[in-house]
Formats: C-alpha cells, sequence, structure tokens
C-alpha cells in the first residue's frame, strides 16, 4: 500500500507533537542562555554549554554541535522568525505525515546544511533557518505531486522565501556576516530533494540520501579549503610539538582567509616560542647581550609574557 497516496488524500494527525516538542526545547534554551547570562552578551563557553561549540571544538570531536546549533538563539527577532517558520511549515508537514517522519526529516535538516555551512564558511552558525528551509523546499516539490500538500499562496511564499535569502546575501556580503545563507541556501535544495525522492524507487531514495550523508560527514575530516580546518590542522601539530608543519597549516589559513585571527595569533605564538628557545640557550651559556636582545623582542611581540620580564630581570 502507498502510503504516500493516502496522506495526499487526507491529513492524518492533528496535533504536532513533534514541532510543540522543538518549540518548548528552543524556547527553554533561549531563556537558560539569557537567564544565565544576564541577556547580556553571550560568551563562547555558554555556546559550548548549550549545545553550539565553536568551529575548531566541531573539528576536535565535538560533531554533535552540527545538530544542537539548530536549537540555539540568543536574540529575539530570529526566535520569533524560526518559531513562526516551523509552526507554519512544519505543523503543516507534521499533519500530512506524521512525527517521525518530520522528525527524520528535521534531523537530516539540521545536520546536513549545517556541514555545508561549516565547510563553507569559518562557523556552523546557530538557529533553525536552515531547517525552515528545508521544510519549505519539501513543501514546494510536494504540492505538485498531491493535493494534501496544495499550499494557499505557494508562489508568494517561494517569492517571500527567496527574497530573504537574497537580503541576508546582500547583509553578508556589504554589511556584517550574521545570517546562515549557506546553510539555508543548502536547505532549500535539501528539501527539494527530499521531496522528489518520495516518489522514487526506496533503493535509489536510501542510496542518494545515504551518498549524500557521508560526503557531507567526510567534511567534518577533510576540508582543505577551509581557513578554520586548516588552523585546526595546525593545532594538532602544535600540540604534537611539530612546530614546523603547524606554522605551515597556520599559513595555509591565512591564504584562505588573510583575517583569520587565530591563525594569526598562533603564528605569534610560535615566532614567540621560537624566540624563547633562542634566549633560554643563550642565557644558560651566558651570552647575556644576546639573550636580552631576544628577551626585548619577545616582550614587543607580548608585553606581558612574564617568564621573558623574570628572566630579563634577573640578567647580571
Amino acid at each position: 500500500m502507498d502510503l504516500d497516496k493516502i496522506f495526499d488524500k487526507k491529513p492524518l494527525y492533528k496535533t504536532p507533537w513533534f514541532v510543540i516538542v522543538v518549540s518548548v526545547i528552543i524556547l527553554t534554551q533561549f531563556l537558560l542562555i539569557n537567564f544565565k547570562e544576564n541577556f547580556t552578551t553571550i560568551d563562547g563557553d555558554t555556546f559550548t554549554l548549550f549545545g553550539a561549540p565553536d568551529t575548531i571544538a566541531i573539528y576536535g570531536g565535538q560533531f554533535w554541535g552540527v545538530f544542537t546549533n539548530n536549537f540555539i538563539h540568543t536574540e529575539w527577532k530570529p526566535l520569533l522568525i524560526n518559531l513562526s517558520g516551523i509552526w507554519f511549515f512544519g505543523a503543516f508537514i507534521e499533519r500530512r505525515i506524521g512525527f517521525l517522519r518530520l522528525m527524520s526529516l528535521v534531523t537530516l535538516g539540521c545536520i546536513i546544511p549545517s556541514l555545508w555551512q561549516l565547510t563553507l564558511t569559518t562557523e556552523p552558525g546557530i538557529g533553525l533557518s536552515g531547517v525552515n528551509y528545508v521544510l519549505f523546499g519539501y513543501i514546494l516539490v510536494r504540492s505538485r505531486k498531491g493535493e494534501a500538500f496544495k499550499l494557499k499562496g505557494l508562489y508568494i511564499f517561494l517569492s517571500f522565501m527567496l527574497g530573504v535569502l537574497l537580503y541576508c546575501n546582500y547583509v553578508n556580503i556589504f554589511q556584517a556576516n550574521v545570517f546562515r545563507t549557506e546553510a539555508m541556501t543548502a536547505g532549500l535544495l535539501l528539501g527539494m530533494l527530499l521531496a522528489r525522492l518520495r516518489y522514487g524507487k526506496k533503493i535509489y531514495r536510501i542510496g542518494i540520501i545515504s551518498s549524500l550523508s557521508v560526503i557531507s560527514i567526510v567534511t567534518l575530516f577533510y576540508a582543505p579549503w577551509s581557513s578554520e580546518w586548516q588552523v585546526y590542522k595546525g593545532i594538532q601539530f602544535y600540540n604534537k610539538q611539530d612546530f614546523h608543519s603547524a606554522k605551515i597549516f597556520y599559513e595555509r589559513a591565512l591564504e584562505l582567509n588573510p583575517t583569520n585571527g587565530l591563525a594569526k595569533d598562533n603564528l605569534r605564538l610560535l615566532s614567540i616560542n621560537k624566540l624563547k628557545s633562542k634566549a633560554y640557550k643563550a642565557h644558560i651559556r651566558k651570552n647575556y647581550a644576546l639573550a636580552k636582545k631576544y628577551y626585548l623582542q619577545i616582550l614587543k611581540k607580548d608585553p606581558n609574557d612574564d617568564w621573558s620580564k623574570e628572566n630579563l630581570n634577573a640578567l647580571p
């Protein structure tokens, strides 16, 4: 029996329980985060605590961040917009395909767009915007196949969603990079693909979804086009005391993104460590003039370096 044909004839579910659960999670996260920070600037540790680790942490093993980051909101406007989207599009779909199928759709919609956002930019971002574009893309394609998915004013919604995407891209390019446009674009395409696959053979559906998931997940482990991935590899080699390899990766990161602050800071630390090694050798050999030269060079790069200050004062 083709369940899709049944769903297309008549909605089977009334209460969108999955949408309710997601909404409660999002609201709870929002309130907890802001109460913890007294509704001021949110620090990095708080983001990690509530499910949005930074890029380096994700590459370092906190892979769950590409999923849980979707439920994090820190400001009222994005919160209300994304909740409106999940209630309109999500509830519309859940009433037609049920709790479990929507949960599967949203799970893919959280992970895959976030992975592409991560690999194409410097971070996976936060918020449910990518998921809402998955849901809209899903409705857009399925509305052409069954009456149950017919959405009044569909082309008005299409114009609105594309307009929002263009506006967000404009802001990212010319003002500040604050919107998850890569996740939104990937989400729209993913939703359309998943809806189209509903009408294909099961074996093709499983194969395509599995292949897409594997390709997306691989970018967590190998993404040489990403400046942040290069920094992560540099940190790995630095922790192994392989400073030469670490420097190569930091320099590659800056080639890809000259504004990468972490790569710049880590290169500066490498140069300081090199100077410290030279200063130490000169000091123990009693070449105090050369040691002083190195200590002063270190303090020029880092005026707060206590080690250099103490050794400089200890010179005869």
